[in-house]
């Protein structure tokens, strides 16, 4: 899987998504080699949008290489143990990680 296939992958998820409507977060995700990319996404008003680029004021940032966010997505690397070991650095209101758990768990 290459790197856009994720992100398209990842925008089909956030399409889907019905979350609570007084859920609100915006979260960076910035993934470094092999293939760089940064994305964020918006949680507002029970939707998830995901777009490239950097928000203005993330609440919640992601940083992993794109191989580890991959197997995140395709399930061959454990979160936690990939969290533990530094693979995935988390900063800011980690109650909002828990919204993306929900969503990548719920994926068909």
């Amino acid at each position: 899987m290459k790197i856009s296939e994720l992100f398209t992958a990842l925008q089909d998820l956030a399409s889907r998504a019905r979350l609570d409507p007084g859920l609100e977060a915006a979260i960076f995700v910035d993934l470094s080699a092999p293939d760089p990319a940064q994305w964020h996404g918006l949680i507002k008003d029970g939707q998830f949008t995901l777009s490239e680029g950097q928000p203005p004021a993330p609440d919640l940032t992601l940083t992993a290489s794109s191989d580890t966010a991959i197997g995140l997505f395709q399930r061959t690397v454990n979160p936690m143990a990939a969290f533990m070991t530094g693979k995935i650095k988390v900063k800011g209101d980690l109650a909002k990680a828990a919204l993306l758990k929900q969503l990548l768990t719920n994926k068909k």
